[in-house]
């Protein structure tokens, strides 16, 4: 008991911390500067890789980049056409951009080294920048129901769905609260997945500390482990763009589909 005691008192002495942030106060209001300036990274890359494919793009025999880009949009146009059809196309260009950003912002977490404080997180591990992108995408998905269906649709949507319109209470209850849920869970989702993985690091860097006897045990296996997290979390992190944009896609398509075909 004493020798697994001595193994264990290094690691409880642990103050793991995930989620801090440089802060600050902006009338009132306490602003994640991390968060804000990654963001804005983020962005810029997809705005300068925008512009790049414009300057390269041909006609012709695409190049490897343009070639890339067009794998991705044929593929979200193939997803946008089984579920909306042609009606869709208005969404390709978001569902595509959210796709692109959101990877570009997991991607930060690669950089991540498991510290207290980073200095470039990835903006989708604080839950302000999810929320904020799964209500643009909700009240946008909003506005195509009231232009498909007019107001007086949209509205007669929540009562007189799924259940005979005689239960008009109920629908309407039902179809309040999935609505509500929407963002939630699409903002969850993405947030859980990038929180989750900043954990991971900690928890990997925190390895380090470990000893048997006089051998760093802890230093030899945290780089390996380190980096084959990080590999696996490049995997989930385009995932969850992919999910997120999905999401978007058909939420769309029950946005734009008649009610008889909701």
């Amino acid at each position: 008991m004493g020798f697994g005691s001595n193994l264990l008192t290094p690691m409880l002495g642990i103050d793991i911390s995930v989620g801090d942030h440089v802060q600050r106060q902006v009338f009132g209001l306490t602003i994640n500067m991390d968060i804000v300036w990654a963001t804005l990274i983020a962005g810029a890359i997809v705005v300068t890789l925008g512009l790049i494919l414009r300057a390269k793009a041909t006609s012709g025999v695409p190049g490897k980049f343009q070639l890339l880009w067009e794998m991705a949009v044929g593929a979200v146009q193939t997803q946008v056409d089984d579920s909306i059809g042609p009606r869709g196309a208005k969404v390709v260009p978001l569902a595509l951009t959210l796709f692109i950003f959101i990877f570009t912002c997991n991607l930060f977490e690669v950089l991540g080294i498991g510290a207290k404080l980073e200095y470039l997180p990835a903006p989708t591990s604080d839950i302000n920048l999810p929320l904020a992108m799964a209500l643009y995408v909700i009240v946008m998905v909003h506005r195509a129901a009231i232009k498909n269906r007019g107001m007086g649709g949209y509205l007669k949507h929540y009562v007189a769905q799924p259940f005979p319109p005689k239960l008009f209470f109920i629908n309407a209850f039902m179809n309040v609260v999935e609505e509500i849920v929407k963002p939630v869970t699409l903002t969850l989702r993405l947030f859980g997945n990038l929180f989750a993985g900043g954990l991971m690091l900690s928890l990997l860097a925190a390895l380090v500390i470990w000893k048997l006897g006089p051998a760093p045990i802890g230093a030899a296996l945290s780089v390996p482990f380190t980096v084959l997290w990080k590999v696996f979390d490049m995997a989930i992190g385009a995932i969850q763009a992919f999910i997120f944009a999905l999401l978007t896609i058909l939420y769309f398509d029950t946005a734009m589909a008649k009610d008889e075909a909701h």
